[in-house]
């Protein structure tokens, strides 16, 4: 049995493992020819704040209301709780109150750790304030945004800094010369007004105020994201809710309201998002024909040679308007540093396409030569695993994190329109 270790020189670090880990944890999410960092700066360029692995936004709220109760309640105590464990303990408590108020209907309504129902001896490994952190910071909800989690507890412990735990922007009458001075060192959570009821009524919905909350935040935060546009305009949002909760990233950038984006970097960002995938489903094709050749059936074979032949056909027009030096600069705007065999590996794939894709030898050797390098000695085109694959292996298509979206544009409208106790 293999095990995975890191060493641990800092929280945020440790962070951005545990979200890697969540990720592959995911038996649907296999990158085997390593194009994720590129798949992830399109997201992170649209939709800054939403990950995979976050399930309804309600937790943003949530969190919020956790941490300013701690703020305001835990941290003037003699000897109060430390953040993280006063998150393990009411985390688990919102959990439990979720199963309660969605009882037996709540096994697809994204409730974190909804499968221990009320026991209150188990609990997800990964919290709720961990999953939603990056979101938190960049939607304005914890300032400064430049601390993990783990930093922000600190802080708040820390005495010197408990007088500067400002719970709320809204009413703030100014300042000496000393605030202006630490303004931007201060400890700040933003979060909604909440009824006195709020924690005996808790559900998973967004309550309508929670709801207008955090579409302000991520509006006033992201206005230059594609996630900040969405939220201007209502009728963008229930142009996307025309679509069914089983639409892709495909179906969406298909939308007539992103060709008439007034920001043309986002439109084109959508289109090369859109056809990143369209030109890199070839190599995944050619991935698959080789694990059949090797490994599978000749009857799957003859399938996925059908669809080469089609991706073929269609290439002239996944290469019309294509700008491969838009791709990179999307990744490097986004900090993002791609392994320099993936750098080649794509922009060679894409010279194939420019060529036509005529060379089968040629797409297959890159194709292998990536996995290798990508998957090392675990790499199936090494032909030395067990045969009887007779499944597609591997990306199936990018969504770009939309179906996260999808949930958070729907039960945002669902609580601003009154139906906030309309399940997912």
């Amino acid at each position: 049995m293999s095990s995975l270790g890191w060493i641990d020189f800092n929280s945020e670090d440790s962070a951005k493992v545990r979200t890697v880990l969540d990720l592959l944890s995911d038996t649907g999410v296999i990158d085997e020819l390593g194009i994720g960092v590129i798949r992830d700066s399109f997201a992170d360029r649209m939709f800054p704040g939403i990950s995979t692995v976050q399930t309804r936004p309600k937790y943003f709220t949530l969190t919020a209301h956790l941490l300013k109760d701690y703020a305001e309640n835990e941290v003037p105590k003699t000897r109060p709780r430390s953040l993280a464990k006063y998150l393990e303990e009411e985390e688990k408590w919102c959990r439990i109150e979720f199963v309660k108020a969605h009882g037996e209907g709540r096994q697809n309504l994204g409730i974190i750790g909804g499968t221990f129902g009320t026991d209150t001896n188990r609990d997800v490994v990964r919290k709720p304030s961990s999953i939603y952190w990056t979101g938190l910071r960049q939607y304005g909800f914890i300032s400064p945004s430049n601390l993990s989690l783990v930093e922000f507890g600190r802080r708040l412990a820390d005495g010197k800094h408990r007088l500067h735990a400002l719970l709320k922007e809204s009413g703030d009458g100014g300042g000496d010369d000393d605030d202006a001075m630490d303004h931007e060192h201060r400890i700040r959570i933003h979060a909604p007004e909440r009824p006195e009821d709020y924690w005996e009524t808790l559900t998973i919905n967004l309550t309508k105020e929670e709801a207008e909350f955090l579409r302000f935040q991520i509006r006033a935060n992201q206005p230059d994201s594609l996630l900040g546009q969405i939220l201007m305009d209502t009728a963008i949002m229930d142009e996307i809710l025309e679509l069914s909760p089983s639409a892709n990233f495909e179906d969406f950038a298909a939308l007539p309201f992103v060709g008439s984006l007034k920001d043309e970097s986002l439109r084109v960002t959508v289109r090369q998002a859109r056809d990143f995938w369209r030109l890199l489903e070839g190599a995944h094709v050619r991935y698959n024909i080789q694990l059949q050749e090797l490994l599978g059936t000749s009857e799957k074979l003859g399938g996925f040679v059908e669809r080469w032949k089609n991706w073929r056909e269609l290439l002239p027009q996944y290469l019309a308007e294509w700008d491969t030096g838009f791709m990179w600069s999307v990744v490097h705007e986004r900090g993002s540093i791609p392994k320099p065999s993936t750098r080649q590996f794509v922009e060679e794939w894409i010279e194939e396409c420019y060529a036509g894709a005529i060379n089968e030898s040629r797409c297959d050797a890159l194709v292998k030569t990536q996995e290798l390098r990508n998957k090392g000695k675990r790499a199936r085109l090494r032909g030395t695993g067990a045969e009887g694959i007779n499944s597609w292996i591997g990306l199936d298509g990018l969504n770009y994190r939309f179906s996260e979206v999808y949930q958070l544009v729907r039960d945002i409208r669902n609580a601003e329109l009154g139906k906030g106790g309309v399940d997912a």
